[in-house]
């Protein structure tokens, strides 16, 4: 929840999903194992039966609540809204966002607010694991003896796992298809199932204070690890692809067992704040990210203060324990159809006027409401919507996308001297010898970029970070294409450390000139990206910083709505102010770059 709110400090937070993959591998492989060596067989039926009362009607609820908020705040999403909603009750979200190039480590920094149903990706794995593991796990019981050949077969399937997102992978590209796929995700589900064959449920209960004293320790070193991977590791980090997936699920192996013991660590997690907490875990993951998706589309491009995460967590809680107190606990306790003729008894009570004086009785509002919710979540299910985002900015960032493509595409002019050797001039700047590489800041300015510098290279993307920014630099010089002067726009998408700026420097080489385009907009981060380019900037070394943070900020009305990318004319603006940090690097290096006069 605390990566989803944007916390800088918990940038690994996307590592949560992990966790809970290796417990929900261990829990569900304990169970079947268990039932297995109980009555001989795995009732499959049962299996699935009680799986999809768990989780189906928090579920259902959620998604035609959802839907309902959506078309009443963002009605413009109701396109996409369809196809994903398909996709949820599905349980092919994953696929889905695959297919659909879903980026999921920058939902939060795209053009529009964040699809509010983005997160049931993680879901629909657990749900594909689900239905075929134990068809899976009912083969290799019957196949294999001995727990030893088991566990091993279980983690060379995790290391095949591994092995594929290793070779899908691909460093400084969008890292979310890999992220998202069940075949290339499914190593922690398996090192829980592993653990739950290695280790039974009953056993680590059991065990003598020597063992549980090692327990505590590897549950400790696994909480040790987990935080420093959560604080350390980034969606965008190579390290992460397998070899920081695998790390946290080992991890969090250790720890899963340590709480499944009666160690120190078992008093913790048994602590009853947390186990309120986990009780209602399903429900808060269901709700949170539609939460923040839906609060984020009403606070529109404003900045989100502490208070703000304060009050969607506290929302987020609040609707987990209502879906834990109304649906979910009856459901379980006397199933789907129990609850459904309570409710209908209860609901039909109120007719009377003396079920207003009853205690406990449904009181008509409740009913209004919940008929109206369905109503509306239909009406914005079938009903045509139109996009989010301002028209006009879609037409410029599609016009940017085809300039940038093209500038990519001409062949470049033999570069030749300017006039802007010529004592008292301002240097003159041809696009031929500028290579620009950018986001959708730059995107969007694209056409104002190639007016002012003719010619120029541009590559620039929606959604690009540095690291990205990085690759396309490195692949640029290998190919010897990669122009006498570089301008670096990115940072609107996330962090930009000193060391991807000394690297930034090493790649372009001692020859060239680097313009750091600095960022505005209401990200976290932008204080830390633009101080992390200054100081860049100001050690020199062919390095200029152009201000675009200090220019728009003086007329933000040239801005969108979403108070981070340029109109047109801001557009126009950006174009200026690089032209103008080019300029002045150039000036600097005047008299090294212009030729000297030939000797007669």
């Amino acid at each position: 929840m605390g990566f989803h709110e944007g916390a800088s400090e918990l940038s690994g937070g996307f590592l949560g999903v992990d966790i809970f993959f290796v417990l929900s591998g261990f829990l569900i492989t304990d169970l079947l194992v268990t039932r297995y060596d109980t009555f001989g067989r795995l009732d499959l039926r049962d299996f699935w039966t009680r799986r999809a009362r768990r989780l189906l009607p928090a579920l259902a609820v959620m998604l035609v609540v959802v839907t309902a908020a959506a078309s009443v705040i963002e009605p413009d999403q109701e396109a996409s809204l369809r196809p994903a909603l398909l996709a949820a009750v599905t349980y092919t979200s994953n696929w889905y966002q695959i297919l659909h190039h879903v980026s999921y480590f920058d939902a939060f920094r795209q053009l529009t607010a964040p699809a509010p149903l983005d997160h049931l990706w993680s879901l629909a794995i657990e749900e594909q694991f689900y239905l075929l593991w134990p068809l899976l796990l009912w083969f290799l019981l019957f196949r294999l003896n001995g727990r030893r050949s088991r566990v091993t077969v279980i983690l060379l399937a995790a290391a095949a796992s591994a092995l594929i997102m290793a070779l899908q992978y691909t460093p400084g590209g969008d890292p979310s298809a890999v992220y998202y796929g069940t075949d290339t995700h499914a190593s922690a589900l398996l090192i829980g199932a592993a653990l739950a064959l290695a280790y039974p449920l009953a056993s680590l209960g059991s065990l003598s204070p020597a063992q549980t004293k090692r327990l505590d320790a590897a549950g400790g070193a696994g909480l040790a690890v987990l935080a420093w991977a959560i604080g350390h590791f980034s969606g965008n980090d190579p390290a992460v692809y397998p070899v920081g997936l695998i790390l946290a699920a080992l991890a969090a192996a250790g720890l899963v067992a340590a709480a499944a013991g009666n160690g120190v660590i078992a008093v913790i997690t048994s602590l009853p704040p947390l186990r309120w907490v986990g009780v209602r875990s399903y429900g808060m993951y269901l709700w949170h990210w539609p939460v923040i998706a839906l609060a984020a589309a009403l606070a529109g491009s404003g900045p989100t203060s502490a208070w703000v995460w304060v009050i969607e967590t506290g929302v987020t809680i609040a609707l987990a324990a209502a879906s834990w107190r109304f649906i979910e606990t009856p459901i379980l306790r006397n199933g789907l159809h129990a609850t459904i003729r309570h409710w209908r008894q209860r609901l039909s009570e109120v007719r009377t006027r003396s079920a207003w004086r009853r205690p406990g009785s449904v009181p008509v509002a409740v009913a209004a409401v919940t008929v109206l919710t369905v109503v509306v979540a239909v009406v914005g299910v079938v009903r045509p919507a139109e996009s989010a985002t301002p028209a006009g900015l879609l037409r410029q960032v599609a016009e940017g996308q085809r300039i940038s493509s093209a500038s990519q595409s001409a062949r470049a002019p033999a570069a030749t001297a300017s006039a802007a050797c010529r004592r008292g001039k301002p240097p003159e700047v041809s696009g031929d010898r500028v290579t620009a590489v950018g986001d959708s800041i730059m995107v969007a300015s694209a056409t104002a970029l190639a007016a002012a510098l003719p010619g120029i290279y541009i590559s620039a993307q929606v959604g690009r970070q540095m690291q990205s920014g990085l690759t396309v630099i490195q692949g640029l010089a290998a190919a010897r294409t990669l122009r006498r002067i570089v301008i670096i726009s990115l940072g609107t998408n996330g962090d930009v450390t000193a060391r991807q700026l000394r690297q930034l420097r090493q790649l372009i080489g001692p020859n060239r000139d680097l313009v750091l385009v600095n960022t505005f907009g209401p990200m976290p981060w932008e204080h830390e990206v633009n101080a992390a380019l200054a100081a860049a900037a100001g050690q020199g070394g062919h390095t200029e910083l152009a201000n675009w943070n200090h220019a728009i900020a003086a007329d933000p009305a040239l801005l969108w709505p979403d108070g981070i990318h340029p109109r047109p004319s801001g557009a126009k603006l950006y174009a200026r102010v690089i032209l103008a940090a080019v300029r002045a690097a150039l000036s600097r290096a005047q008299p090294s770059s212009c030729p000297r006069p030939k000797a007669h």
